[in-house]
């Protein structure tokens, strides 16, 4: 169900999609779609919710394995673009909903969604401050850089989506990992 409701809410929108046609992709019936969600609202919840935890489960266990700190926050664009393109309906979700500004999460997703979102940014922004700790940020403020980051990332890929689906969304990282690779030094001790 999840699968088939995220097709169609990424191509649709929230107010476009039916229930009986997510019932039908999903091979359910409705009685099971309003058993397990009570209603298109908190199907849409529990879509963006899933989604969106499992990307940012995806992008902690890449970079967590990195040892330096630069290579982490460059590592954070990298795995970010690899996870939107294996969750390309999370993306067209977020940049339908939210029209790509992070501050209307809340409005059109929820709280949940707001929850996971401050959580990975918070997570973030350590891993700014590591890197700024070992010399990597140049005077730069942590949150700015983690905002920039992770503004260009989700800006470059509800872009890239939208002017050029045919082509995967990670070969739109490089280009943003190319600005941050010039703002992030290599640590002090490496």
């Amino acid at each position: 169900m999840i699968t088939a409701a995220s097709a169609i809410f990424a191509e649709k929108g929230f107010g476009g999609a039916q229930i009986n046609e997510i019932a039908a992709a999903a091979e359910v019936s409705l009685t099971s779609i309003y058993g397990m969600f009570g209603g298109k609202e908190d199907l849409y919840q529990e879509v963006i919710t899933t989604a969106a935890q499992a990307v940012r489960d995806a992008v902690r266990k890449e970079v967590e394995a990195l040892e330096n700190p630069r290579d982490q926050l460059l590592g954070v664009i990298d795995s970010l673009f690899a996870c939107w393109e294996e969750n390309q309906d999370l993306l067209r979700i977020y940049a339908r909903s939210t029209h790509g500004l992070p501050w209307k999460i809340r409005e059109s997703m929820g709280e949940s969604s707001l929850e996971i979102f401050r959580e990975f940014t918070h997570w973030v922004i350590g891993l700014a401050e590591r890197a700024e700790q070992a010399g990597c940020l140049r005077g730069l403020e942590p949150d700015a850089v983690t905002f920039s980051l992770i503004g260009a990332a989700t800006t470059m890929a509800t872009r890239w989506i939208e002017n050029t689906p045919e082509r995967p969304l990670t070969a739109a990282a490089p280009p943003v990992r190319a600005v941050f690779e010039r703002l992030i030094e290599r640590p002090r001790d490496a």
